[in-house]
């Protein structure tokens, strides 16, 4: 598994958001339940998702060396924990107690962010899970991204993106490239846009759709744009379709940095959006 830096205090891991200083992991649209939505539609897939997750989130902690004895402090859930709009089902509301209480196996505190697909989750709270609408650590403001949200805490940062070469926080094949020192400390962390892009085969023809984070700008800070961790839909193919989320304006995408990610949780670095669009 490759690993990305962003600075010294940001690290993406596969499809989470690593703060080592915080012992903070995030990730966002787990979208627990989409099966029984797919078996609505007539779409027969197996009822592995939840299963599916955990999984890939194993192999994160294994990267990190995070054990129940060793735990993080804090996971984050960046909104749309379950999939179906409304109250929680009979379904949801099993699996959801069921990840709740493997991931409290794994960090002392679980922080439920509220997105478009949960509606209320307050049934989920508990002495150690924190449910909010937006949430603060380490500089980053975490909020779902479905809508214009209220001023974050976090000051105007004056100065842009800026990449330098870097050799990251590991050896061999980890990060390779962070950004300047300049921008640390100023980050707003959004989900809800499901990021994707399709990579054509240059031999086959054949597109092949890659979760992704993207990297940008917005309001004077910066922004990530963390990935879909439900592992049954690929995203939004950025290349074909429109942003979702007000926090990703069409005007300034092509400037945003996309790093695509593989299935075997390996970061790829892109460079600028408008690098793809460009050669398609």
């Amino acid at each position: 598994m490759r690993t990305v830096s962003l600075g010294t205090e940001l690290e993406l891991v596969d499809l989470a958001l690593f703060l080592p200083t915080e012992g903070a992991l995030a990730i966002a649209d787990v979208h627990l339940g989409i099966e029984e939505a797919l078996r609505d539609e007539g779409v027969l897939v197996p009822r592995d998702h939840l299963a599916q997750v955990q999984q890939r989130l194993g192999r994160i902690f294994d990267e990190l060396y995070v054990t129940p004895s060793d735990p993080l402090r804090k996971i984050l859930i960046n909104g749309d924990l379950r999939h179906q709009f409304g109250p929680l089902s009979r379904v949801e509301h099993k699996e959801s107690k069921e990840f709740l209480r493997w991931l409290a196996r794994w960090a002392e505190q679980i922080v439920l962010i509220e997105g478009n697909h949960d509606g209320s989750l307050a049934a989920l709270a508990g002495e150690r899970i924190v449910v909010c609408k937006n949430y603060s650590v380490g500089g980053c403001w975490f909020v779902h991204g479905d809508s214009p949200s209220p001023p974050s805490p976090l000051l105007p940062h004056p100065f842009p993106l800026r990449l330098r070469r870097g050799s990251g926080r590991g050896e061999g094949s980890r990060g390779v490239r962070e950004l300047g020192t300049r921008s640390e400390g100023q980050w707003i962390v959004i989900g809800h846009e499901h990021p994707a892009v399709g990579l054509r085969d240059p031999v086959t023809q054949r597109v092949e759709v890659y979760k992704c984070f993207l990297v940008g700008r917005w309001a004077q800070k910066n922004l990530l744009v963390l990935p879909s961790f439900n592992q049954l839909v690929r995203g939004s193919d950025l290349l074909i379709e429109q942003p979702l989320s007000p926090f990703v304006q069409q005007s300034d995408l092509e400037r945003f940095l996309v790093y695509p990610v593989s299935d075997d949780g390996s970061i790829y670095e892109f460079g600028p959006l408008g690098w793809l669009l460009s050669r398609l």
